[in-house]
């Protein structure tokens, strides 16, 4: 916070500092969590200073990088009515509060600077294979949603899990030869499974708990095999 350098946990003098509290400070967001301190330095987030810090996963040799980005500015419905004194008119985001005026304002800014970073690096690293998976603009459940309500995780998490796994069948043609490229197979058959699994589970913790648990299982069995 004071030298606004970049740190990087693992690196040479920062190769000893807990997971946990590489995490912590790691997701220290200025004007919700407190800097944390770490070996006499005060850190925070460092989406500040870079939306995903590509380049150090690029830099170390890697080849096919996923960015997973919920920063996706909202996309207001002009359809929408709420009702006045005198009848109704157009609902705005301006309407919705004045924290959700500052989140739109942040994503705007977050979602300007990683598109540009990415056409940045796609041209600085040719042969290598960035993916974003983003929400859709419209997704107006995500928007509203505070992502500190814990009682909202469950549904939150279904809801991005649903989604994330449609927008994977509806691109996967062009997923799987992005995969094929590096040796990663993918199945179409199993992400459809897995969508038909979630239609039928109730909205219990336990359930979708069990879901991420097999599916994250499937993953992981699946790259040790390979």
């Amino acid at each position: 916070l004071d030298t606004c350098e970049r740190i990087v946990f693992g690196e040479e003098g920062w190769d000893d500092v807990p997971i946990s509290r590489a995490v912590n400070a790691s997701s220290a967001l200025p004007m919700v969590y407190r800097p944390v301190e770490v070996k006499g330095r005060h850190l925070v987030d460092g989406g500040i200073r870079s939306t995903t810090n590509v380049d150090i996963a690029v830099e170390r040799g890697a080849k096919f990088v996923v960015v997973v980005n919920p920063l996706v500015p909202y996309v207001n419905d002009f359809q929408k009515t709420m009702p006045t004194v005198v009848g109704s008119r157009t609902r705005r985001v301006a309407d919705m509060g004045y924290p959700q005026v500052g989140y739109q304002a942040f994503k705007l800014l977050a979602h300007q600077r990683l598109h540009e970073a990415v056409s940045h690096w796609r041209e600085r690293y040719p042969g290598v294979d960035i993916v974003l998976v983003e929400p859709d603009p419209n997704d107006e459940l995500m928007f509203e949603t505070n992502i500190l309500n814990f009682s909202k995780r469950v549904e939150i998490a279904r809801h991005g899990f649903e989604s994330v796994t449609l927008k994977l069948a509806n691109d996967y043609d062009n997923l799987k030869s992005v995969c094929e490229r590096h040796g990663i197979e993918i199945s179409l058959s199993r992400v459809r499974k897995v969508t038909d699994e979630a239609e039928k589970v109730p909205e219990k913790t336990r359930a979708w708990r069990r879901i991420f648990e097999q599916t994250t299982g499937a993953l992981l069995r699946q790259s040790e095999q390979g």
